[in-house]
């Protein structure tokens, strides 16, 4: 009788702890950023794939440190990506024409826009107040930033402060989601 309840007790306490992680999954921080570079792993849908998102240290680039992300897809193929924080404002190295770009500022205002050069897209801050619904949550404030690729592609990009990027739409599709999986 006593395993009995033992068993009872700890599956409770196990559901328990599990809807907290998932609440706080859901929350992120208020007090964080919407552009965090101190995340730990995150596993990313894309449309049918996913990847990995995960802080590899840091590189000296023209005398700047950046955080290196590694960002390994389900086929193996692997992106790094380079992001630096100054004074409230996310720079990416292009490695492509060796420079820096602007991702995101804590000053920016709606309908700002900015351009990057690597890819060639304009990006233009939409809402700081943006909703998201994905398979695990319903997100709400939101700053929601649009990307339009010089090939005619727009996303829409969704973060919550503390916890960075949580999704994307294209043309109001969900395509992108973060997972409390790892």
């Amino acid at each position: 009788m006593r395993k009995i309840i033992l068993l009872i007790l700890l599956s409770v306490s196990g559901f328990v702890f599990s809807q907290k992680e998932g609440q706080d999954f859901c929350k992120g921080n208020s007090k964080g950023s919407y552009f965090p570079l101190d995340i730990t792993k995150k596993k990313i849908y894309w449309y049918n794939t996913f990847y990995y998102e995960v802080p590899n240290g840091t590189k000296t680039i023209n005398e700047k440190q950046y955080v290196e992300f590694v960002q390994e897809w389900e086929n193996g193929e692997v992106d790094l990506l380079y992001l630096r924080e100054e004074n409230g404002k996310v720079y990416q190295y292009e490695d492509c024409c060796k420079t820096k770009s602007l991702r995101y500022s804590d000053k920016m205002n709606n309908k700002e826009k900015w351009e990057r050069i690597e890819d060639k897209v304009r990006y233009i801050v939409l809402v700081r107040n943006g909703k998201l619904r994905t398979p695990f949550c319903n997100y709400k404030d939101l700053f929601v930033l649009r990307a339009e690729y010089s090939n005619g592609v727009t996303y829409d990009f969704y973060y919550q402060k503390g916890l960075g990027y949580i999704g994307a739409t294209r043309k109001g599709e969900l395509i992108s989601y973060i997972t409390p999986e790892n």
